[in-house]
C-alpha cells in the first residue's frame, strides 16, 4: 500500500576539510625474489638455517638478534655477507628466541635492486630433553604413497612419526612443528623402536618429508627434539586427470570446464560449499563424496544415478542454485563399479575453487527543487525547498543516504561509505519504508550547492558502491527549481458528503458513524483521483501544485482490488461516484473499512 507522506526537514549540510596531496609516485624498480628460510638444525645449544639459491642474487646479507625473557631484543650476529645458502651457530643458549634476517643482493648488471629481508624465528630447547633422535630410510616413493624406515637411537621411548608435505614445513621452527603436529596425535598411533610406515594418499609430484620425535602421552609434551628426513618426491600420477578450469560464476550458478585426460573414462563432479569441507583432506571429501553416491545407488540403482551423475569426455558443469556471495569447491574424481556394484575411484581428487557473487546494491534518486512559498511556514517563503525520491533497486535490502557540503567529494569512497554505514539502526530498509522511500524536503538559499550521496547494502551485508550528485539550488521562475510546472485542464470534479447511520450499508455497521461520498465530475472529466485523511491546512502547507504532482502519478492508480490512502477512480471500470467510509464510533477518525457503495 502506497501512502502519502510529505514532509519538511532542515537539512544538516555536515563541512569537512580537505587537503590537496603533490606527492608524486617513485618509479617502482623489480627486485630479486627474497630467500625462503627453513630451519635446518635446531638443538638446546645450536640452530640453522638454510636456503635455496635465488636467481639473479650475487650474495646475501643477514644478521641475527636474540630475545631475552623480559622481551629485549639484542644483537646476536651483526649485519654480516656471505654467498652460502646456510649458516649454523653453534654458541647458542637454551630455551632462547632467535631471529635470522636474510635478504638477496642483486647482480650489478641485473638491473634489478636487492630483495627485502625474510625472516624466521628459532626457539631453542630447554635443557632436559631425551637425547633421542631418528635417522630415516625411504624407498622409491609412489604416486601416491611413501615407505619410509625410521630408526630412533633409542628403541623404548615412544615417539611420533608422520610424513607432511615440505611446503607446510618452510618458515617454521622445529619447536613450531612440533606444536602443529601434537594436534594431530592419537596416543593409538605412538609407536616404538625401529618401523617401516607406508603413508597412502599423498600427491603426486609433491615434496615431503619425515618427520619424528619423542612424545609422551599421559602429559602430552614431546620428550625429544625433532628429527626429519631429507626431502623426497613423490611420483607422477599415471591414472585420468582431470582439468577443471572456471567458465563463468553468476550470483547463483558456477559453470565449469571439465577436460579428462582419458574420454572414454567416467567421472563424477560436483560443488560442495567450501564452509563444508574447510579443514578436510582431499580424501576425506573423496570418501565422503563416495559414500553419498554408494547410498543413492543402495535405494536407486547403479544405472539410474550414474545416468544422472557420471559423465565422460570434455564438457560443462553447471551448478544452479547456490547461495549468493558464497565459496564454493567444485570437486571432480574418476568412478568405476566395483565388483559389489558399489562405485569406487579411480583418480585422485581435482578440485577448483569459485566464489558466486552477489548482486549489488545501488539507490538511484531523483532531485525536486520548490520554492518555499509552496509551504506554510513563512520564515522560508524565499528559500527552495529541495526534495529527494530514492529508487533502491532489487538487490537493496538496506540504504542510508547524505547531504553534504561540495568538500565532502575530496574524501575517499571509502571513508563516505563508512560514514553513512556507521549507525545500522538508522539505515532505511526500503521494502517497509512507510514514506514510500521519499525523504523530504530540506531547506536550502537559492543558489547554494551541495551534495547528495546513498549507498545500499545488500542481502549479505556487502556494501554497493555510491551513488553521488551535485546540486545547484536554482529557480526556474515559476516557482520551482527545472521541475516542469502542472498542466492544468478544464475538466473539473465536484464533491457532496453526508454522515449516516452504517446500518444502511450494512447491518453490522449499525451505531457507527459513516461518511457516504458523491463525486461529481463534469462532462469533461474522464477520470479521477483523490486523497483522504489530510490535515486542515494541507494544500496552504504544501501548494496546489505539490500534491497535483503527487496525485497524477500512477503508481497511486486504484485498480478495485484493494483499498488504499490515495485513491485512482478510473471512470471507465464504472460510472458509479459514491464512497462510503465507515468509522469506529469510539475512535473517530480512525478508518476501519472502506466500503464501495
Amino acid at each position: 500500500m502506497k501512502k502519502f507522506g510529505l514532509f519538511m526537514t532542515i537539512a544538516l549540510l555536515f563541512a569537512f576539510a580537505g587537503c590537496s596531496n603533490d606527492d608524486t609516485e617513485d618509479t617502482v624498480v623489480a627486485t630479486v625474489p627474497k630467500p625462503v628460510l627453513a630451519v635446518s638444525e635446531n638443538t638446546p645449544s645450536s640452530f640453522g638455517v638454510e636456503w635455496e639459491a635465488v636467481e639473479k642474487a650475487a650474495a646475501y646479507l643477514y644478521a641475527v638478534t636474540v630475545c631475552d625473557a623480559a622481551g629485549n631484543e639484542t644483537e646476536f650476529r651483526p649485519m654480516t655477507q656471505t654467498d652460502q645458502t646456510s649458516l649454523l651457530f653453534a654458541d647458542a643458549d637454551a630455551g632462547m628466541k632467535y631471529t635470522v634476517r636474510v635478504k638477496a643482493l642483486a647482480e650489478a648488471d641485473s638491473q634489478l635492486s636487492d630483495s627485502d629481508y625474510a625472516e624466521v624465528f628459532i626457539e631453542t630447547p630447554a635443557e632436559g630433553l631425551s637425547a633421542q633422535s631418528f635417522t630415516f630410510t625411504v624407498e622409491p616413493a609412489g604416486y601416491d604413497s611413501a615407505t619410509v624406515r625410521v630408526n630412533p637411537a633409542i628403541a623404548d621411548e615412544s615417539y611420533y612419526f608422520a610424513v607432511v608435505k615440505n611446503s607446510s614445513l618452510l618458515d617454521k621452527t622445529n619447536n613450531a612443528i612440533v606444536e602443529m603436529l601434537k594436534k594431530e596425535i592419537d596416543p593409538a598411533s605412538l609407536v616404538k623402536g625401529e618401523r617401516t610406515i607406508e603413508t597412502k594418499w599423498l600427491d603426486p609430484e609433491t615434496a615431503y618429508v619425515a618427520v619424528a620425535f619423542g612424545y609422551d602421552a599421559d602429559k602430552g609434551t614431546s620428550t625429544s627434539l625433532l628429527s626429519r628426513s631429507e626431502k623426497f618426491t613423490t611420483a607422477a600420477d599415471p591414472r585420468m586427470s582431470i582439468a577443471l578450469s572456471m567458465q563463468s560464476v553468476g550470483d547463483e550458478t558456477i559453470a565449469v570446464r571439465c577436460v579428462p585426460s582419458d574420454a572414454a573414462a567416467s567421472y563424477y563432479v560436483t560443488a560442495l560449499k567450501a564452509a563444508d569441507v574447510a579443514g578436510m583432506s582431499d580424501r576425506a571429501i573423496l570418501e565422503a563424496e563416495l559414500e553419498a553416491l554408494n547410498a543413492r545407488i543402495a535405494q536407486s540403482g547403479w544405472d539410474a544415478v550414474a545416468a544422472d551423475n557420471f559423465r565422460k569426455g570434455a564438457g560443462s558443469y553447471n551448478a544452479a542454485g547456490l547461495s549468493v556471495g558464497t565459496e564454493y569447491c567444485v570437486v571432480a574424481f574418476g568412478v568405476a563399479k566395483s565388483a559389489s556394484g558399489k562405485a569406487e575411484e579411480t583418480t585422485r581428487l581435482f578440485t577448483a575453487k569459485a566464489k558466486t557473487t552477489s548482486p549489488v546494491a545501488v539507490v538511484d534518486f531523483d532531485v525536486k527543487i520548490v520554492d518555499g512559498t509552496n509551504f506554510a511556514d513563512p520564515t522560508v517563503h524565499d528559500k527552495a525547498g529541495v526534495g529527494f525520491q530514492f529508487s533502491p533497486n532489487a538487490a537493496t535490502v538496506k540504504y542510508a543516504y547524505g547531504v553534504y557540503r561540495e568538500s565532502i567529494l575530496e574524501y575517499p569512497d571509502s571513508d563516505i561509505a563508512a560514514i553513512l554505514t556507521g549507525d545500522p539502526a538508522s539505515m532505511i530498509d526500503p521494502r517497509t519504508d512507510p514514506d514510500d522511500n521519499f525523504r523530504g524536503y530540506y531547506i536550502f538559499e537559492w543558489g547554494e550547492r551541495a551534495v547528495v550521496i546513498t549507498v545500499g547494502i545488500n542481502a549479505i551485508g556487502e556494501v554497493g558502491s555510491l551513488q553521488k550528485q551535485l546540486i545547484e539550488v536554482k529557480s526556474d521562475g515559476q516557482g520551482g527549481g527545472g521541475t516542469t510546472p502542472v498542466e492544468r485542464g478544464d475538466a473539473s470534479v465536484g464533491l457532496d458528503y453526508r454522515v449516516v447511520d452504517g446500518s444502511i450499508m450494512d447491518p453490522q455497521y449499525a451505531g457507527y458513524p459513516t461518511l457516504v461520498l458523491q463525486f461529481k465530475p463534469d462532462s469533461k472529466c474522464v477520470d479521477y483521483r483523490w486523497l483522504d485523511f489530510l490535515k486542515v491546512g494541507v494544500v496552504g502547507q504544501f501548494g496546489e501544485d505539490a500534491l497535483l504532482e503527487v496525485l497524477m502519478d500512477d503508481n497511486y492508480k486504484y485498480d478495485g482490488s484493494d483499498t488504499q490512502d490515495m485513491a485512482w477512480y478510473d471512470r471507465s471500470m464504472t460510472d458509479e461516484d459514491y464512497w462510503g467510509m465507515v468509522f469506529n464510533k469510539s475512535i473517530l477518525g480512525q478508518s476501519l473499512s472502506l466500503i464501495h457503495i
